[in-house]
């Protein structure tokens, strides 16, 4: 029999296999800790909030990391739960992917097919739209081209939707830039599928890690008072819904929880580009990258402030918009003049972009 020492703290049967947050759980107990903290961010989409037989459809885009696989793969398990219990489930999840391009705002091409198959047969119950590349997002926002030309980015002549969409990325002259355009475009594509797959709210797949460097990057770039609106749970400024259930959750407890699945979910894990070093000139890392591995090495030593800072950013009043006018990139208020179109955040971005 195992001492007493070394049960899991919370069902005093099994042995301890993991430790979190100080306490020492078993896999069982470790596994209900974290489903049960994304499960609570969930309440708005349980059966009593039905209207009559219409089920919600929410989209869950998955970049094939740590964070958004654990996300698919907890709520798959309750869907599945809500069928063997009701034989009905209280929302529907369509699962999208948008292919990303390299740092150098080229296409990564199709390597991604196989690992889609798998994730699709893993994953079985769920709506999966075509696989997108963030080059193709002005086939989905057929607005971003005109928005675009508020930064002085014009289409060239018989200069097709890709050729574009890279020249757009390649255009700006910083790192920051070109993530902070890159994050834009990336975002205006999820929510145009979103809406083209008739989804009432976008469940995003980010940590409480992410949602910290996040705000703290927002803050550096200029595009602090949109802070509130980027990580609230609730109405956008899009028309739908944001929701980020894992924001209670920090990545290591969600790399830890996925090293504990069977082989099955582990074998959906996407290989992620990591920066484990600092750049020796910090002009070619973004504000984003730089602040992410902070908190990813030293910020994780510190979770509680972490936890805080993702808690008072979303606690914070958004600023008023003049004449509720709204930036035509990143729909966040303008709070300029009123021929202003684009935000201090925009404009600031504006300035490193080279045509």
């Amino acid at each position: 029999m195992p001492s007493s020492t070394s049960l899991c703290v919370d069902c005093q049967t099994f042995p301890s296999q993991v430790a979190i947050r100080k306490r020492r759980l078993c896999h069982d107990c470790f596994h209900k800790f974290v489903s049960s903290k994304v499960l609570k961010r969930m309440e708005t989409y349980r059966f009593k909030n039905q209207v009559g037989n219409q089920k919600k459809r929410l989209l869950l885009p998955l970049s094939g990391g740590v964070s958004s696989l654990v996300l698919l793969q907890i709520l798959d398990a309750q869907i599945k739960r809500q069928l063997s219990q009701q034989n009905r489930t209280a929302y529907d999840l369509v699962v999208c992917h948008v292919s990303p391009p390299d740092m150098n705002g080229t296409n990564s091409g199709g390597e991604t097919t196989e690992w889609w198959k798998r994730v699709q047969e893993v994953f079985d119950l769920h709506t999966y739209p075509f696989v997108t590349a963030l080059l193709d997002v002005t086939q989905h926002d057929h607005r971003i081209e005109d928005d675009l030309a508020l930064l002085g980015v014009n289409r060239h002549e018989e200069e097709d939707n890709r050729a574009f969409v890279e020249r757009v990325l390649t255009s700006a002259r910083t790192a920051t830039s070109r993530a902070d355009l890159h994050s834009l475009l990336l975002r205006r594509l999820i929510v145009s599928i979103a809406k083209q797959q008739d989804c009432e709210s976008i469940i995003w797949g980010h940590s409480d890690s992410q949602l910290a460097a996040q705000a703290l990057a927002s803050v550096a770039k200029g595009r602090g008072g949109a802070t509130p609106n980027e990580l609230a749970d609730g109405p956008s400024p899009w028309g739908l819904n944001f929701n980020y259930p894992l924001r209670d959750l920090f990545r290591t407890e969600l790399q830890l929880y996925l090293e504990t699945l069977p082989s099955e979910f582990r074998g959906c894990l996407l290989e992620e580009k990591v920066e484990v070093e600092t750049p020796v000139s910090l002009r070619a890392t973004s504000i984003d990258a730089l602040l992410s591995t902070y908190i990813t090495g030293q910020g994780e030593k510190y979770p509680s402030i972490m936890a805080n800072v993702v808690r008072t950013a979303s606690k914070l009043q958004v600023p008023s918009a003049v004449d509720g006018q709204m930036c035509r990139l990143c729909a966040m208020p303008v709070v300029g003049g009123d021929e202003q179109k684009l935000c201090y955040g925009c404009e600031r971005m504006k300035q490193d972009i080279k045509v």
